[in-house]
This record gives structure tokens, sequence and C-alpha cells, in this order.
């Protein structure tokens, strides 16, 4: 799968908010708003980062599903030859068989 990037991923301050959030005596006294602002955006980057790890699985699993529908495809295409010897063999049952009908019609009607 061909990955072109189509937007700039921009980080947030992560440092300078956990930081604040770990020692928030440290920092001057926020506004209410302030507060609510920094636990957004740490909550913003933890759902970034559970989105990434989201996305890496499902990834991870496309490219799984890749390597199994290609080994079914394998196991197809060899069914489907297996099918294909077992039609002529059939055939050739077929005929051998029309031709011991085809004696034993002539080796009855002889007798008659």
């Amino acid at each position: 799968m061909s990955e072109s990037p189509s937007a700039e991923i921009i980080q947030f301050p992560t440092k300078s908010i956990a930081s604040a959030v770990a020692n928030p005596a440290a920092q001057p006294e926020q506004t209410p708003a302030q507060a609510r602002l920094s636990r957004a955006l740490i909550a913003l980057n933890e759902a970034l980062a559970a989105q990434r790890a989201a996305v890496a699985a499902w990834k991870e699993s496309l490219g799984e599903l890749s390597i199994a529908t290609g080994r079914l495809g394998a196991s197809l295409r060899s069914y489907n030859d297996s099918l294909g010897h077992l039609d002529e063999r059939v055939a050739t049952l077929r005929t051998e068989a029309t031709k011991l009908e085809s004696w034993a019609d002539t080796a009855v009607a002889g007798e008659g």
C-alpha cells in the first residue's frame, strides 16, 4: 500500500503540558479556561496516540489479510488444476466406457 502524505501533522507541545500536570506548583496559577485547555490538549494527545496505535494494528491486519488471501488464491488455483485433471480422467473413462458398451452391444447382438 503506497503512502503519500496528504497533510502535515503538527505536534502539540506535550513537554510543557506534561510538566505542568506533573508539577503544578512550579507553574504560575492557571485560569479555569487554561486548565480546561491543558486537560483537553492532554486528552487529545492521548487520543492521537491511541489512534496511531489503532491505525498501525489495522495496517498490520491488512498485511496479514493480504498474505492469507494470497495463500487462498494459490490453494484455489491448485484445486482448479486438480479438478481439470479429474475432468480429463473422467472424460477418458467415459470414452472407454462407451467403447466397452459398444463392444458389449456388438457381442450380445452377435450371439442372437
